[in-house]
């Protein structure tokens, strides 16, 4: 009888068996798919936060641009509501000038067209406020206004012909004082 010591079957196996190899690849893939997954879901947040950071950039143009317009019409005053006769986005004078202005390319906190951001439009709407009742909007023919409430909607179009989204939307009140 010939003795082969305690560990003859230890050596004589060596590696894997077929069905450690293959459940090894299933468990190795689906780990991988996972982290292809979660790649891909942080960089759509990503892309979506970099829209939303721009988008709020793009209505912080808006209100510094409004900042040290007038709150009514040098001239007529209170009675014209929105952009007076052959005034355009380079020459307006007062806020309300502003009123249902879609502009596309977007435009710069000092009225400069930003062409290279032309997926951006920003949507301004001025309506006039009770001062006492700042949720309260009145008619744009009122011609004793004190205050209106500007709201800017920053749309972005994914692909070039596709429908516009809403990707920000800011509102403040300015008064005449």
């Amino acid at each position: 009888m010939i003795y082969r010591g305690p560990n003859f079957r230890s050596r004589r196996r060596r590696g894997f068996t077929l069905v450690e190899a293959a459940l090894t690849t299933v468990i190795v893939g689906v780990g991988v798919m996972a982290t292809m997954s979660l790649f891909a879901a942080c960089s759509q947040q990503n892309m979506s936060a970099s829209e939303m950071t721009t988008a709020m950039e793009l209505a912080t143009n808006i209100q510094e641009a409004m900042a040290n317009m007038a709150f009514a019409d040098p001239i007529k005053g209170t009675s014209n509501f929105g952009p007076e006769s052959g005034e355009t986005l380079s020459n307006y004078n007062d806020v309300d000038d502003f009123d249902g202005k879609t502009i596309n390319p977007p435009m710069d906190s000092l009225r400069n067209s930003i062409s290279t951001m032309s997926q951006y439009s920003q949507v301004i709407a001025v309506d006039p406020v009770d001062p006492n009742q700042m949720s309260v909007t009145l008619p744009k023919t009122i011609t004793n206004r004190t205050a209106v409430r500007v709201t800017v909607k920053v749309l972005y179009t994914r692909v070039a012909g596709g429908a516009s989204q809403e990707v920000y939307r800011t509102t403040w009140v300015r008064t005449s004082e």
